[in-house]
């Protein structure tokens, strides 16, 4: 039980982090957005849980910090970029769906870089899952409007980091506490985006409601969200943790239709459901006691 209650929070909290980007982006800009949200997650992570080397012995750290560095953008600075955007040129629901194709993406690199094994009906849950995606990018309808393709490649980009990444992390990270990878993850994404966020600071002084905006994604969305996230990837493995988004999109358009009245469109709702049927046969869902 108490494992479903940490899914349906994770849920919850990483969907509303969609439509904080259509709150903030406009008045910081993506880059100083992205980047505040990292260095409010970084700063409060280090001073819960210190350093994130600190368990590391000696000989290890040089190893450790270079794939702390390259996970690190790719669980961060790349994807929360990628999603960013792809949520300003669409919606912060059809942005969710394209992030629910992350574990396809990582159950496939399993398969095909890892060599891990491929039953019959997980390879079905795979064709369904992307059968579900090309439907989305196909149509890709908001309404009476229609997502360019643009916004789809954004989105897909970011899932196959988020992918690729959390397979590496359990292979090559899975010594180190879900806090020194949560925070070792924040505090890379802060100093690769640092540089791009002080030659793009806005002209104008954000409101209360922008800079509200990136304190909840910082401190909620990626500090908490993060260590619950990769707890969750130490327990259960890396693809099943992914299952968490399974719930992103619906709270992702719950969100989006509380605070910016986006309504889901038939298209959405359908890719989803096909996506998220896929991603189940392909994990080998299962009941898992918690």
């Amino acid at each position: 039980m108490r494992l479903y209650l940490e899914f349906l929070l994770l849920a919850l909290i990483w969907g509303a982090s969609f439509a904080l980007y259509r709150v903030a982006v406009p008045e910081l800009g993506l880059a100083v957005t992205v980047t505040l949200r990292l260095v409010l997650a970084a700063s409060a992570l280090c001073a819960v849980f210190g350093s994130p080397l600190r368990t590391v012995p000696a000989p290890d750290r040089r190893r450790t910090v270079l794939w702390l560095v390259f996970i690190g953008a790719g669980t961060t600075a790349l994807p929360f970029s990628l999603f960013a955007e792809t949520v300003m040129r669409s919606s912060a629901g059809f942005a969710a769906v394209l992030n629910a194709s992350a574990p396809l993406f990582s159950a496939l690199l399993a398969v095909c870089v890892w060599r891990e094994s491929l039953s019959g009906t997980k390879a079905a849950g795979l064709l369904l899952g992307f059968a579900g995606v090309a439907l989305l990018a196909s149509l890709r309808e908001l309404g009476p409007l229609r997502v360019g393709l643009d916004a789809v490649a954004l989105g897909l980009g970011g899932s196959v980091s988020y992918g690729l990444c959390v397979q590496l992390t359990r292979r090559r990270l899975g010594t180190l506490d879900s806090a020194a990878v949560a925070t070792g993850f924040s505090v890379v994404g802060a100093l690769l985006l640092l540089p791009w966020a002080l030659v793009s600071l806005p002209h104008v002084l954000p409101s209360w409601r922008a800079l509200l905006a990136v304190a909840v994604l910082g401190l909620v969305s990626t500090a908490l969200a993060n260590f619950m996230y990769f707890r969750l990837l130490g327990r259960m493995g890396a693809t099943p943790a992914l299952s968490v988004t399974f719930l992103i999109p619906p709270f992702a358009m719950l969100w989006g239709n509380l605070l910016f009245d986006e309504l889901p469109t038939l298209t959405m709702l359908a890719s989803t459901a096909i996506i998220l049927a896929g991603t189940a046969m392909s994990l080998g869902w299962r009941r898992t006691s918690g």
